[in-house]
């Protein structure tokens, strides 16, 4: 089976859904753990602002045994002894498929389409793939959602406008300070999130832009790219008493900003807007009660998302077309490869019985005689095989059920012992 388990800005808020994200180190230890177990055999983790999803493969158990192992290893990782049931959403087979393909395609994010998504599954795939936990199934159906994606971005405008968080994020800093060119920028991170941020404001007009990182060689790469300046990190509250509007976006377990620092390092401006897309959230929310500052994390997007949807809608469906048929295309494959090893036993259990129950009566026929037993035997061997196939089919759901599946290659399994003759 497959099946995916996780939370997302559509079950729970960002407080959540950053006690559940998992950076490097906690996705390795989660994957080491899960496919250390003997049921499970591929797992590609997700993990981003917006979502933290676990993508598996398993065998042998069953969807409900699968969802409750993954979900006591994530609250075991977390040290969790809260009750997350409410906040968690889980699919398996063809509806785990879908709700992929739909996140891939951006119909599952807070800007309807965004791009961005695209290559954080493409890392977590490559990541997955390091640690071994990509085999022929995730192969295929990740591939298979980026191929649907594709065609998503080329047949609908999704493309178009607020493509992603941050986008959305230099938007709103936009209805805060109309002379938005003007305002002196600080940009906490230079990873993907940064340089869409950095790209954005641009866009806008902005040129007083500082950058800060903890790698300095990727904030002067970006600085050098986008005409800003850059701030060492170890410097960044400097760079916070200089800014108007301060951008914050690094991977961090603890806030990296409060407000016992912020007010040291207040320069007297008339507004400065925070904006936090971090997840673990990087500022600490006691920073929204200074006075004269506006602290915004990923959740309080939405009315700038909500526009651009607005602007969408129309083009969901084309989009879910697009989907169910890539996903249909992806399920029929799966449903083979689950059928594949029980119609071959199936085949290999009736061939050689009859082979061998003839081959033992063989000497009670004339040469012609045994010839045409032979014809007589393979007919009937063919139309039990089809038989037994189209039951199986027809039990397993086209190999829907891989649970009876399991049962099928048990009761064909060629290790059992058969009759002798005397």
């Amino acid at each position: 089976m497959i099946g995916v388990i996780g939370v997302s800005h559509k079950s729970a808020s960002v407080t959540v859904r950053e006690k559940f994200s998992l950076d490097s180190e906690e996705s390795d230890l989660l994957a080491q753990r899960l496919l250390g177990n003997k049921y499970f055999k591929e797992l590609v983790i997700l993990s981003t602002c917006n979502r933290t999803e676990i993508y598996f493969s398993a065998d042998d158990i069953c969807s409900d045994g699968a969802f409750k192992v993954v979900r006591t290893e994530l609250m075991r990782l977390k040290d969790s002894k809260e009750d997350i049931q409410p906040f968690l959403y889980s699919h398996y087979h063809k509806d785990a498929a879908h709700h992929l393909f739909s996140v891939v395609a951006g119909l599952n994010s807070m800007i309807l389409g965004e791009y961005q998504i695209v290559s954080q599954v493409k890392a977590a795939y490559a990541e997955a793939e390091i640690r071994g936990g990509v085999g022929k199934i995730f192969h295929r159906m990740f591939n298979k959602a980026l191929e649907s994606s594709k065609q998503v971005r080329l047949k609908t405008p999704f493309n178009q406008g607020a493509y992603s968080v941050s986008y959305a994020a230099v938007e709103k800093c936009y209805e805060h300070f109309s002379n938005l060119a003007d305002r002196h920028i600080l940009v906490i991170g230079a990873g993907d999130t940064g340089e869409l941020v950095l790209k954005n404001f641009v866009k806008k007009g902005c040129r007083n832009i500082s950058i800060t990182n903890r790698t300095a060689q990727k904030a002067l790469e970006l600085a050098n790219d986008y005409n800003g300046r850059v701030i060492p990190f170890e410097n960044m509250l400097d760079g916070i008493h200089d800014a108007e509007i301060i951008v914050s976006s690094v991977s961090s377990k603890e806030p990296i900003i409060d407000a016992h620092k912020v007010r040291a390092h207040m320069n007297g401006h008339e507004s400065v807007v925070m904006i936090d897309l971090g997840v673990p959230r990087n500022i600490d929310a006691d920073v929204a009660d200074i006075d004269k500052v506006t602290l915004l994390n990923v959740d309080d997007l939405k009315e700038v998302v909500a526009m651009n949807a607005e602007r969408k809608l129309e083009f969901v469906s084309v989009a879910e077309e697009i989907i169910d048929e890539k996903v249909q295309e992806f399920i029929l494959w799966l449903n083979e490869q689950n059928l594949a090893p029980a119609i071959k036993k199936i085949d290999s259990i009736i061939t050689n019985l009859y082979e061998k129950e003839l081959e033992a009566y063989k000497k009670s026929f004339s040469e012609e005689e045994f010839e045409q037993v032979r014809k007589f035997n393979r007919y009937v061997s063919k139309k039990l095989k089809n038989k037994f196939i189209k039951q199986l089919k027809a039990v397993t759901d086209n190999g829907r059920i891989t649970e009876f599946v399991s049962v099928i290659n048990l009761l064909f399994d060629d290790n059992n012992n058969e009759p002798t003759h005397n």
